[in-house]
């Protein structure tokens, strides 16, 4: 029957590639590019690049999306892809003219005041150039690319039939999840293509950053944006990563990389929404040290549960906590059930913590892990599920900008402050004391995770004795009568009840205690820790912390004695 249906369709897609000239195009890329993968042939990574530019706007964005996916392709591919420029023959300007009349519903001239008929960069999507408004403003303007609605309609709609085909009848498709790709890609796509949306993305980024004093988003003109024209104001400033200008102002590119880190750490665990495309193109340095965004089309939206498992995934990586970070990784389903984690554990403990603490790949001490890296590259224990794809993708190309800036970059140092501040936000203020305690002591995670369960247990008890004893008197009602011997019986047992409920009550009471107890014994040692400190505000904030640890144990104390008689 299975092999009966592999033959239908793959007389289907013969059929359809003999009829359509596209599918016939598209269809022998890939079919070359699976035959060279197999015979693992060393021109295969520039082919694919190649025939991606070829094949035009839709495979360069495809392109830049499965740079990303080191769990779909080879290393060699990634890189390959990495360097695909999203660059296209340059359109005539009086094609760019007209469209931008047709959009604008009026002559150019009654817009801008000037606009260079030389373009600044030749995308995918769309053509940008420099212009200055009436009122003398440098400005953006990027006209999109004609009919790309039927382009990306046309080609998603093969490549998700043959993305079905792949992954159903072969063994390279299968358990790879092409066809949410295909969907991923799509989506984003239509989304990049609303030019619209992107002047939104970039309001609703700039409410987020207003208050970032290193960082600046451009405002967008609205009165001259439809959906395939946008107008962004022009901010000069210096390509990111070129390091020889930077020097030349005097611009510090390490703290260039702690600024742009950090902005991300606020768009993405903080807010949800995040600029998904931070390549060096996209960002430019002011005098002043300010960096400022471009390019809005692309952006990432992300849930506050998966922030707060991946805010966790970071914390395990700055506290060298691999079993935590393992546990992370399983929740988010990146790691697949089953999975034999001891080299992906082993690689961890001895190259992942160096290489984020600021280590680079070639000083890695990587003797005797060569067994346990073929083991992972043999059994791909990995997933990438398609919601993380451009999350991942953004966190490449930030990594590769902030290791540009310095070759030492350490995200564990960058991400420091950053932790502390999000765990006092989000664990302190929304009352989870039992992850704070998770974090003040990391080593005794599975006793405070065994104390949480007890105190649930013990909170409970109380409310379970009263149900105990509303139903006895329930049952007591419906009865038939009963002798003075039932009767005593029924005293002893109500006398039971009672003593459980205020021994119950009492044993509750002096949890509370002990909760309190601990978070001021962590006040205590955390006073007087910066009590130490060699700076003067420092050491007064650590005083206050112990005078409100000693005041609180006098409070605590009186408490304990007032609740104590109340007990008894």
């Amino acid at each position: 029957m299975i092999e009966t249906a592999e033959k239908y369709n793959s007389i289907r897609l013969i059929y359809s590639c003999l009829r359509d000239k596209r599918f016939r195009q598209i269809f022998s890329v890939v079919f070359k590019l699976i035959k060279q993968i197999k015979k693992h042939k060393s021109n295969a990574p520039q082919y694919i690049k190649n025939a991606f530019i070829e094949l035009g706007p839709t495979f360069i964005k495809i392109g830049q999306f499965l740079s990303s996916r080191t769990d779909l392709l080879p290393k060699e591919y990634i890189e390959a892809l990495t360097e695909l420029q999203d660059s296209l023959p340059l359109l005539p300007f009086e094609d760019i003219k007209k469209t931008i009349e047709f959009e604008l519903r009026k002559p150019v001239d009654k817009v801008f005041k000037s606009i260079n008929p030389e373009s600044i960069a030749s995308a995918s999507i769309g053509q940008v150039h420099k212009a200055e408004l009436l009122n003398g403003l440098s400005v953006i303007v990027k006209v999109q690319r004609p009919d790309l609605n039927t382009v990306f309609y046309r080609d998603l709609s093969i490549l998700r039939y043959l993305a079905v085909y792949f992954e159903r009848y072969t063994k390279l498709g299968k358990g790879r999840e092409w066809i949410q790709i295909i969907d991923e890609i799509e989506k984003t796509l239509f989304e990049e293509i609303d030019f619209i949306q992107e002047g939104k993305n970039a309001d609703h980024l700039r409410k987020n950053l207003k208050y970032e004093e290193r960082i600046y988003i451009p405002r967008i003109f609205w009165q001259y944006t439809t959906k395939k024209l946008i107008v962004i104001e022009f901010v000069p400033g210096v390509k990111i990563t070129d390091l020889e200008s930077l020097k030349q102002k005097n611009l510090n590119p390490k703290e260039l990389a702690v600024t742009l880190v950090n902005a991300y750490f606020k768009q993405f665990f903080e807010d949800g929404f995040y600029h998904a495309d931070p390549h060096p193109g996209n960002i430019v340095v002011k005098d002043d040290m300010t960096i400022v965004f471009y390019d809005f089309g692309m952006v990432g939206r992300i849930n506050k549960s998966i922030r707060n498992e991946l805010a966790s995934i970071l914390l395990s990586i700055v506290k060298n906590d691999t079993d935590t970070l393992l546990s992370s990784l399983k929740n988010l389903k990146l790691i697949q059930s089953g999975a034999d984690i001891g080299p992906i554990k082993k690689i961890i403990e001895q190259a992942v913590y160096d290489y984020y603490d600021g280590g680079k790949l070639t000083n890695l001490n990587l003797n005797g892990l060569e067994e346990d890296i073929n083991n992972i590259i043999k059994e791909k224990p990995f997933v990438l599920p398609g919601k993380f794809t451009y999350t991942f993708r953004m966190t490449g190309a930030l990594e590769g900008v902030c290791r540009t800036l310095d070759p030492d970059f350490s995200l564990i140092n960058a991400a420091k402050p950053f932790l502390q501040n999000w765990l006092k936000s989000n664990l302190i203020q929304s009352g989870s004391k039992w992850d704070y305690l998770k974090t003040v002591f990391p080593k005794q995670n599975k006793l405070v995770e065994k104390i949480k369960i007890y105190s649930e247990v013990i909170k409970d008890i109380p409310r379970y004795v009263t149900n105990i004893e509303h139903s006895r008197a329930e049952t007591l009602k419906c009865s038939a009568p009963y002798d003075k011997k039932q009767q005593e019986i029924i005293d002893l047992r109500t006398n039971e009840i009672d003593c459980l409920k205020k021994e119950v009550t009492g044993t509750n009471s002096k949890l509370k205690i002990a909760y309190t107890v601990i978070f001021l014994l962590c006040f205590t040692l955390l006073g007087e820790n910066l009590i130490q400190n060699k700076n003067y505000i420092i050491n007064i904030f650590g005083f206050i912390l112990l005078s409100s640890s000693l005041i609180g144990s006098i409070g605590i104390v009186g408490w304990s004695i007032i609740n104590k008689k109340m007990i008894e």
